[in-house]
């Protein structure tokens, strides 16, 4: 979800823009360039850039300016840990907002709901689990790769219908869009849940949340 239809104020869009813009260049100053020199990852970094706005543009609208469609952000917060994923996922909505005419001032906005929420509360999940559980794979894909991917979806959905709330009060959202909303994040959790097992198993370059050392030496 996110808001990419209903131009905002330009007292809005500075308010929720300029704190957006501080958080993605720290992100772009904290990435790791060597991480994405890794083989195949650079490679898949930029894949799931255009696939997450392919994935967005597959959606059911609620309302005319309000559509729901599978998220992405917690695979993508998986793969490539919270400042490259945010780096990412902010391209992703600049991509999306290009290609299928969305509002510009909405930049910020969808920054915030989309790449900054999910990527700081998925690097939240994962260091209180690795804090708080033992450190096996079992915690890792389930506790992150499943529950946490439901948890974080459900907060990118319940965030942009609070903020939507706020700016448009009088756009009353539909009773049962929660509801079919953390339907769709109970699902996608499955999804996630199982991609990142395969990754885990196939393709750990492409899980640099994942670390060996912490989940599987000496087991």
């Amino acid at each position: 979800m996110g808001n990419f239809y209903s131009p905002l104020s330009p007292l809005w869009a500075i308010l929720l823009g300029a704190p957006a813009a501080l958080a993605l260049l720290h992100a772009i100053r904290s990435a790791s360039k060597v991480q994405l020199e890794q083989p195949t990852v650079f490679s898949a970094w930029c894949a799931s850039i255009i696939l997450l706005a392919l994935i967005w543009r597959m959606r059911v609208p609620v309302m005319p300016d309000l559509h729901l469609h599978l998220s992405g952000v917690a695979l993508f917060s998986l793969m490539f840990g919270r400042h490259l994923a945010l780096t990412g996922i902010s391209i992703a909505i600049a991509l999306y907002t290009f290609e299928y005419e969305g509002s510009w001032a909405n930049l910020g906005a969808n920054i915030l709901l989309l790449a900054i929420i999910p990527c700081w509360f998925s690097d939240l999940l994962l260091k209180k689990t690795q804090q708080y559980l033992p450190h096996h794979m079992f915690v890792y894909l389930f506790g992150n790769g499943f529950f946490g991917a439901l948890l974080v979806n459900a907060s990118v959905g319940i965030s942009t219908m609070l903020l939507r709330s706020l700016l448009f009060p009088d756009a009353k959202l539909p009773a049962d869009a929660i509801a079919y909303m953390l339907l769709l994040a109970w699902g996608e959790a499955f999804l996630v849940g199982f991609l990142v097992t395969i990754f885990a198993v196939y393709r750990p370059a492409w899980l640099l949340t994942f670390d060996d050392n912490v989940y599987l030496r000496g087991k």
